[in-house]
């Protein structure tokens, strides 16, 4: 059985991390020095804001600086200090890698897209000869769709409503209506489908 005078420094040990080990602990999810940068453009010192969000200059200064991590009433706090919601703050400090996809190819008729997908949104550039139409575009599960057009005209006709659209044009619409797709010219295009606005 060990005594107590050999397991107390092995506590003490774990326990005191350096502040770079601290930094490290914290920043492999997440940076919030996001928030020094939105305190900074709305033109707070630190000891401002943190009397706007009803907090001490301390804890403050020790997340900015990613050496604690905030618990859910505190990122609450500041969130409302920074006018913003406590969702987007935390995805504002999400550290997120680049991420590489390859993309899938499909055909709707004779327009062709190779689409990817990040975090349900599908980005799809696609084109189609003078003459091509479909009915219906491959965006599985999504709502909403944002269509550019690059090159040439596209005619779209949403719930009975048709649009001409040329190069540099954009149309946003809901996928519930019926839709119609008609390359009058040889057409090149990208489309963002979501599920939310």
């Amino acid at each position: 059985m060990a005594d107590e005078g050999s397991v107390k420094p092995a506590r003490e040990a774990t326990a005191k991390k350096s502040r770079a080990e601290r930094e490290a602990e914290v920043r492999r999810k997440y940076d919030f020095g996001v928030i020094r940068s939105l305190r900074q453009e709305k033109g707070l010192t630190i000891e401002k804001f943190a009397k706007l969000c009803g907090l001490s200059y301390a804890p403050i200064s020790r997340i900015e600086t990613n050496l604690i991590k905030p618990n859910l009433e505190t990122l609450d706090k500041i969130a409302k200090g920074l006018g913003i919601t406590t969702y987007n703050l935390v995805a504002m400090a999400e550290k997120r890698d680049a991420e590489l996809r390859e993309g899938h190819e499909y055909k709707a008729g004779a327009f062709e897209f190779r689409t990817f997908t990040f975090d349900g949104v599908n980005v799809s550039y696609g084109s189609a000869p003078k003459g091509a139409k479909t009915d219906e575009l491959d965006m599985r599960n999504q709502q909403y769709e944002n269509l550019v057009v690059q090159s040439g005209i596209l005619e779209v006709t949403v719930n009975n409503r048709t649009f001409r659209l040329q190069a540099g044009e954009a149309l946003q619409y809901d996928r519930v209506f019926p839709r119609t797709y008609i390359a009058v010219e040889d057409t090149r295009i990208v489309l963002v489908s979501h599920s939310n606005t």
